[in-house]
């Protein structure tokens, strides 16, 4: 995927090249070395296999030198480019860069040496770099840094070690950069992690290591620290008390670990953004986000909670975005979601979610996205989406949903409600047979009937009628979820049936249906079937 990036980034690039080729300058031919595009006296690019060596004859006003996908393998730059203030390598085969490269750029201060091959660093390389704010050194396969070799940068603000080789960094190897503010170690192999005292640091990336343990005074020397990215490594517990000093921390980043369990009181009270997606989370304490009163995205997605305790997000006033999906969730308390009354997201996809509470997002008026998308719903209480703003985006596809007079609530919804479903066309029945696969969007209200609700009862109730009747005898059958009423009939007459349903929240649904006898049909004795349950 990295390198995917690096090569977009170098055709984007060099498609810029060809685009701003026709508006150079009049007179850059009489500045600008072979090889190279300069769009200014200041700006020279330079980007082409054959070039093997440095440019020579460079103009000694250029403040930016940029080296794309050349053929370039040794760094050596000209004295009289001391007005350098960027220097950019990305895409060289360059594997070694002397102590001496950059004595001369005194003024430089954003350096990049990008997507090298096994590059190696001399120790004393950036000793002259007195005023370097940035230095990018991704995707070079390093596998050693001298214990050293930042010493001279005390101005450094970023440092980027993004997708090398490293193993192990002395402990001691970022303690004289004062200014730090962000830290990107992602995409290395490091097992433990030793800061120094950094103590401007406010943006810290150790994603994609295989990190295990982190000590518990790990962060104590970063107390300005606002983004922390522990993604992707093999953490599976955090000791409490680790991130007590991170008093500005507002970003953290756990995804892909595999963490069993998180203490109480265990995140700074500043924190705006936790990530615990993808780790190995069976149940969660009540308390465990206590105090996150600012917190506006919680992701606790891919992992193995089966319930969450009704009192879990009763603190956080601020939530905005919560992510539940592709958990093992089977229940929700209905009181679960109450006072989350700035939420807009909430995902529970991917769950096994069989029922829902009738107030459970009774807090919820400000729900843009509600995703219930591959749970086990067969029915929806009635009121259940009554709380939601009209224009809400609603996802209920891949449930099993039993279409029987239970779902009359959801059915009267869509039909005012339809253009707020996602894929409202794989919306359809599972249950009964007979409406298998039909949208639910094309059923009509009629055929939502409960087929095997007092079933005896009403036997009992036709026997009892056309036991007196003697124009016409009647029968009760039920086969297949289906059920038939089969009527003799004693002369010609039509036949009217009324059906009343007594439901357990108190309502009673009410059918009223006719089989007229048919004028063109010569009087005879016969039999009229009046299927009930289609």
């Amino acid at each position: 995927m990295q390198e995917k990036m690096w090569i977009h980034n170098v055709v984007a690039l060099l498609v810029l090249l060809q685009l701003c080729q026709n508006a150079v300058l009049s007179t850059s031919s009489t500045f600008c070395p072979p090889l190279c595009q300069c769009f200014s006296v200041t700006t020279v690019i330079c980007s082409d296999p054959l070039l093997k060596a440095m440019p020579a004859n460079i103009p000694s006003q250029a403040t930016a030198l940029i080296v794309i996908a050349s053929g370039l393998s040794r760094i050596t730059i000209q004295e009289q480019l001391g007005n350098l203030t960027k220097l950019v390598f990305l895409k060289n085969p360059v594997d070694n860069v002397s102590h001496e490269a950059f004595k001369s750029l005194k003024s430089l201060e954003e350096l990049e040496i990008s997507g090298s091959h096994f590059l190696v660093l001399e120790a004393g390389t950036f000793n002259k770099l007195d005023k370097l704010t940035k230095l990018l050194l991704n995707n070079n396969k390093i596998k050693l840094l001298a214990p050293s070799i930042f010493d001279s940068l005390e101005k450094l603000e970023m440092l980027q070690l993004r997708g090398n080789m490293l193993t192990n960094l002395h402990r001691d190897i970022f303690h004289k950069l004062y200014n730090l503010e962000e830290l990107n170690l992602s995409s290395n192999k490091l097992p433990t992690i030793h800061m120094s005292k950094l103590s401007k640091l406010k943006k810290l990336d150790l994603g994609l290591n295989k990190i295990k343990d982190l000590a518990l005074d790990t962060f104590t020397g970063n107390p300005q620290l606002e983004i922390l990215s522990l993604m992707g490594n093999q953490i599976t517990q955090i000791s409490p008390g680790i991130f007590s000093q991170l008093k500005n921390l507002k970003e953290l980043n756990l995804r892909d670990n595999d963490i069993l369990a998180l203490s109480a009181g265990l995140f700074p009270s500043n924190l705006k953004i936790l990530v615990l997606r993808g780790n190995s989370l069976v149940e969660l304490s009540y308390a465990a986000f206590t105090g996150l009163h600012n917190l506006t995205h919680l992701d606790l997605s891919q992992n193995l909670l089966s319930s969450l305790p009704a009192e879990l997000f009763h603190n956080l006033s601020s939530l905005e975005h919560l992510d539940l999906s592709e958990n093992t969730l089977q229940e929700l308390a209905s009181t679960v979601f109450r006072g989350l009354l700035q939420i807009s997201v909430i995902d529970l996809q991917k769950n096994n979610l069989t029922s829902l509470e009738a107030d459970l997002f009774k807090d919820q008026e400000r729900m843009t996205r509600l995703n219930l998308a591959r749970n086990r719903l067969e029915n929806l209480p009635y009121g259940v989406f009554e709380p939601l703003d009209f224009e809400c985006l609603l996802q209920l596809h891949g449930n099993p949903w039993l279409c029987d007079c239970d779902l009359m609530y959801l059915h009267d919804w869509l039909f005012f409600n339809n253009n707020t479903v996602v894929d409202l066309s794989q919306v359809h029945c599972t249950n009964p047979q007979p409406l298998r696969g039909m949208s639910l969007t094309t059923l009509n209200k009629e055929q939502l009937v409960c087929v095997n609700r007092s079933i005896s009862e009403t036997r009992n109730s036709i026997n009892q009628t056309t036991s007196t009747d003697s124009d016409r005898q009647c029968s009760l059958q039920e086969a297949n979820g289906i059920i038939v009423v089969k009527c003799k009939l004693m002369k010609c007459t039509d036949l009217k049936l009324d059906v009343t349903f007594h439901q357990s929240d108190g309502r009673n649904l009410n059918y009223t249906l006719t089989e007229l006898w048919p004028e063109s049909d010569q009087c005879f004795n016969g039999t009229v079937i009046l299927t009930v349950f289609p």
